[in-house]
């Protein structure tokens, strides 16, 4: 059995500690990488995947807009512009609420979502991301990847109203796949 992969780009101890508690309460299995910064996202993600073409490109990218010296949402548009990861769901999931959302979707990303506070919240935004993203169509034989959506040529950008209602509305993740 293939586990997708995620990958997180941030340099956030904590918030890197949230999403795998948040992976593990739920019961989500996946593989599970984090890059601290943007060299070590680049040089991963991009130049060893242009060498090789070993191993599926990853699943999910959650990636924080505020990186040490680099500008998150460069990363974000050199993985656009890169053919092996220009199809990668990216979520920008920032520290705080900016007012970048709308770049942050003109730039490429999927989804934006500010990192929640609250750990029970937290844990539901992972396990819908996991869900959405990660999850093989019902019936299906395949690996996941689109989060079991029609390919279609535009990508779908969720808004953080989207993601705005009370948390006993969301689904508990034993509901997921």
């Amino acid at each position: 059995m293939n586990l997708p992969t995620i990958v997180m780009i941030d340099s956030s101890p904590e918030a890197t500690e949230m999403v795998r508690f948040a992976l593990w309460r739920s019961n989500l299995r996946c593989t599970f990488n984090v890059y601290p910064d943007a060299a070590s996202a680049r040089r991963c993600l991009l130049q060893q995947r242009r060498r090789s073409s070993d191993g599926p490109a990853p699943a999910l990218i959650l990636l924080e807009s505020d990186l040490d010296y680099t500008d998150g949402l460069d990363v974000l548009r050199e993985l656009r512009a890169d053919s092996r990861m220009a199809d990668v769901p990216v979520v920008v999931f920032p520290s705080y609420d900016m007012e970048g959302e709308v770049e942050a979707l003109e730039a490429g990303a999927n989804e934006y979502m500010p990192k929640p506070v609250d750990a029970e919240l937290f844990t539901h935004c992972i396990a819908e991301f996991y869900r959405r993203w990660c999850c093989a169509p019902t019936g299906s034989g395949g690996g996941g990847g689109n989060g079991g959506q029609q390919p279609s040529g535009m990508r779908q950008a969720r808004r953080r109203s989207d993601w705005v209602r009370p948390v006993t509305q969301w689904m508990g993740p034993a509901a997921f796949c």
